[in-house]
């Protein structure tokens, strides 16, 4: 159906079969119902889809314009601006001795992304490699290593805490990695083919810029850099997505499980 080749960084897909009318507009069909649960959130949801298969069917400048236009939609639904985004909590929160809170909750915006890229996943699979498994150990392994130097040490598992791990897997990481990694830093990577390492700075720099709001503090933030450049770091060698999935989860499954969170 595809196959999926790596150069300089920035990942191709080659489809075999182009998407026609039944692959285009059947999900984004799909997508439409999902204005029901998210209201005018989920009116996005199409939008996305349809920006994912241009930024894969089109060439030239509209290719590039599909990236952008793309990346902003994504910017957009989960900024705030678009009512309806307020956390929808499922169980009380579990609080710890020295009073940090971790809240099993999900927003509508990063929902609606996420769908949206697993159902562009399963249309277009991606692979997952057994080579990729040791990279995704050390982008798990530096940032938790680095973290248990500065933050208590807190082991804990509780069933709000194992929900809370379970959503931040299906909604957070899918979100912000389909935006970060499968939108930006590919589009930077199509862009600046002979210089990855300059997009993998400046997503890094706008992972750690849209985070300090979570990272209030100079070490929390810090942690987030390292992290954050471990995972673009991971999609400049790799170009897996579900690795980069997987390293972003591993990150925040151990810290929510052994150290103080968020710190």
């Amino acid at each position: 159906m595809f196959s999926l080749s790596v150069r300089r960084g920035a990942p191709e897909i080659a489809a075999r079969e182009p998407f026609d009318g039944k692959s285009l507009w059947l999900p984004a069909a799909f997508l439409c119902f999902l204005i029901i649960p998210f209201g005018w959130i989920g009116v996005f949801a199409p939008a996305i889809w349809l920006g994912l298969v241009a930024m894969e069917s089109a060439q030239g400048w509209k290719k590039a314009t599909s990236f952008f236009i793309t990346g902003l939609l994504m910017l957009l639904v989960n900024s705030g601006l678009i009512p309806g985004n307020e956390h929808i909590l499922l169980m009380e929160p579990y609080r710890d001795p020295s009073a940090n809170l971790i809240y099993p909750s999900f927003r509508p915006a990063k929902s609606v992304i996420a769908l949206t890229v697993v159902l562009f996943m399963l249309v277009r699979p991606q692979p997952l490699k057994r080579k990729d498994l040791p990279w995704i150990a050390v982008m798990v392994a530096a940032p938790i290593a680095l973290g248990g130097m500065v933050l208590d040490f807190h082991p804990k598992l509780t069933a709000t805490i194992a929900l809370a791990a379970l959503l931040n897997f299906v909604v957070v990481c899918i979100a912000e990695e389909g935006f970060f990694r499968w939108v930006l830093q590919r589009g930077l990577g199509l862009w600046l083919k002979r210089l990855p390492w300059i997009a993998t700075a400046l997503v890094t720099l706008l992972f750690v810029s849209l985070h300090t709001g979570w990272a209030a503090s100079p070490t929390m933030l810090a942690l987030v850099g390292v992290a954050g450049f471990g995972y673009a770091l991971l999609w400049q060698l790799r170009g897996s997505f579900w690795a980069c999935v997987l390293a972003h989860w591993g990150v925040n499954l151990l810290h929510m499980t052994l150290l103080a969170y968020p710190g």
